[in-house]
C-alpha cells in the first residue's frame, strides 16, 4: 500500500496511533500532524514521525493520504492489516484508540467483550516489536477500567522483567476536561482561564470521582449544584451518544483530551522537561506485586488495596516515580463517604474482569 517512508534514527521521535482511521483516531491524528512540531525548539534537529495503523486498509489509506498533504514538518507513515509490526518499530509513544466505540444501549461490559481481544492482540504486537525499556503506552480504548488490567496482566505474561508496567497509562483526561468546562459554565466565569478540577478513581460512571471540593470556584456552590455537576461528568459520554442520536460517541472531545496527554510525554522524550505531573489510570503495583512507586503503598491503604486507580502521579523517562496519595486527605464528606466507596466496589469488579480475561487465555 502507498505510504511515505521515513528514516528512523536517534534524532527521531516516533508517535504511533493504533486505530487511526476511527472517529477518535482521525481527530487525534489531525492534531498530532498539525501541532506536534510546535513543541520542538526551532534549533532542534529532531524529526517527528507520526505512524498510523488501522485494520481497515481503505480507511487508513484515505485518512493518512489526506493528512499527509498538510504543510507541517511532521513526517508520516501508515500501515494496515498485517503491517502493524513495521508501524511499531522504533516507537517512543503508542496511543491506542482502537476498538469498537460505544453505541446506544451498550454497556461498558458489552464493549469489554469485544475490545479485550483487540487489546490483547495489540499488546502481543507491542511486546514483539517495541523496546519496552523506553516505550510509553497511552490507552484511550474503552472500557479503560478493564482494558488497562488486560494489558498489564498480558505484559506480565510476556515480559515480566521489562518494567513496562510503569509506563502504561489509561487516559482519563476527558473527565478532567469535562469537569473543568462544566464548572466554568456553571459559575458564568468569563475569564480566559480554565479552572482545573482533578478527577480520580476510574473512567466510567460512578467510578469517576470529580473533586470539585479542590477548586475554589466550586466552594460556594450549593450541594445540589455540585451533585448535578458530578452526575454530568460521570455520564458525559452518554450525553454525547444521545446528542449524536446513536451515530457516534465522544470523538472530538476525547481526541482533544488525548492530545493534551500526548504532549506531556512528547515533551519528556524531546528533552523539554525531565519530569511532569499528570492524572491517569494506572497500576499501583508492579509485576512483582510491590508498590509501583513511593506513595503507592499509602494510597493502596486508603482504597482497600484496589490495584488500578486514576490518581495524580509524577512521571519521568523511567515511568512513574511517585504517587500523590495526599489527594485523598482533602476529600469532602460526600467524596469520602459516598463517592469513593462506590468507586472502589465497582473498580474492583472491573479489574477482576480484566484479570480473569487474561487468565482464561492460558487455561
Amino acid at each position: 500500500m502507498p505510504h511515505q517512508i521515513v528514516n528512523n534514527n536517534t534524532h527521531s521521535i516516533k508517535v504511533c496511533v493504533l486505530g487511526a482511521a476511527g472517529g477518535i483516531g482521525q481527530s487525534l491524528s489531525l492534531l498530532l500532524k498539525t501541532q506536534l512540531h510546535y513543541l520542538l525548539p526551532h534549533s532542534s534537529n529532531k524529526q517527528i514521525n507520526l505512524a498510523l495503523y488501522d485494520i481497515n486498509e481503505e480507511a487508513i489509506n484515505g485518512v493518512a493520504t489526506d493528512l499527509s498533504h498538510i504543510d507541517t514538518p511532521v513526517a508520516m507513515s501508515w500501515y494496515a492489516k498485517d503491517r502493524i509490526d513495521a508501524c511499531l518499530q522504533d516507537a517512543n509513544i503508542v496511543v491506542i484508540p482502537a476498538g469498537m466505540p460505544r453505541k446506544p444501549g451498550m454497556t461498558r461490559d458489552d464493549l469489554f467483550n469485544i475490545n479485550a481481544h483487540i487489546i490483547k492482540d495489540l499488546t502481543d504486537s507491542i511486546a514483539a516489536n517495541c523496546d519496552l525499556s523506553k516505550l510509553f503506552i497511552l490507552m484511550i480504548s474503552n472500557p479503560v477500567n478493564q482494558l488497562i488490567p488486560v494489558m498489564h496482566y498480558r505484559f506480565k505474561q510476556l515480559a515480566p522483567h521489562s518494567n513496562i508496567e510503569r509506563r502504561i497509562f489509561g487516559i482519563t483526561k476527558l473527565d478532567i476536561v469535562r469537569a473543568s468546562t462544566f464548572l466554568k459554565n456553571s459559575v458564568n466565569d468569563h475569564s480566559l482561564n480554565m479552572p482545573f478540577v482533578p478527577v480520580i478513581g476510574g473512567h466510567s460512571g460512578e467510578t469517576i470521582i470529580p473533586l470539585f471540593s479542590q477548586n475554589k470556584l466550586a466552594q460556594n456552590l450549593p450541594a445540589e449544584t455540585i451533585n448535578s455537576l458530578i452526575q454530568r461528568v460521570q455520564y458525559g459520554g452518554d450525553e454525547v451518544v444521545k446528542a449524536k442520536n446513536g451515530k457516534g460517541s465522544a470523538t472530538l472531545s476525547m481526541a482533544h483530551a488525548a492530545f493534551k496527554c500526548v504532549t506531556n510525554f512528547f515533551d519528556l522524550i524531546a528533552g523539554n522537561v525531565t519530569e511532569f505531573d499528570t492524572i491517569a489510570y494506572t497500576t499501583l503495583r508492579d509485576f512483582q506485586n510491590n508498590p509501583i512507586a513511593p506513595g503507592a503503598d499509602k494510597l493502596l491503604n486508603k482504597i482497600n488495596n484496589t490495584q488500578f486507580f486514576a490518581i495524580q502521579m509524577t512521571v519521568n523517562a523511567n515511568g512513574i516515580t511517585s504517587i500523590n496519595y495526599n489527594m485523598l486527605n482533602n476529600l469532602s464528606t460526600n467524596e469520602q463517604d459516598h463517592l469513593l466507596p462506590t468507586c472502589i466496589t465497582q473498580l474492583q469488579n472491573n479489574i477482576q474482569g480484566g484479570q480473569s480475561f487474561v487468565q482464561d487465555l492460558s487455561s
